[in-house]
């Protein structure tokens, strides 16, 4: 089993955000924040360096920022990890 926690550590910040953004209700910042402030920022130096992040992807189409959350973008696209099953969850 993994969790949410061993995709933060081991994935890139481009690919855990699109991964929790797939369903309906995404994901918000300060959640997304909590997460990486939790695994001492890893792959990221910072929360405004996340910020950034999202603002890029904002930006690109990848992501909405609804104001409640983080949600797909008309640009989403599925990260490798997911398609190559690489984390299981139960």
């Amino acid at each position: 089993m993994n969790t949410i926690n061993d995709v933060v550590v081991s994935e890139a910040p481009r690919d855990v955000v699109l991964f929790l953004t797939k369903g309906e209700s995404g994901i918000s910042y300060p959640r997304l924040d909590g997460l990486y402030n939790r695994n001492d920022w890893v792959n990221i130096l910072n929360n405004l360096e996340l910020l950034k992040l999202v603002s890029y992807m904002v930006s690109e189409g990848l992501i909405i920022d609804s104001g409640k959350a983080l949600i797909k973008g008309p640009n989403w696209k599925e990260p490798a990890f997911v398609t190559e099953k690489k984390y299981t969850f139960e």
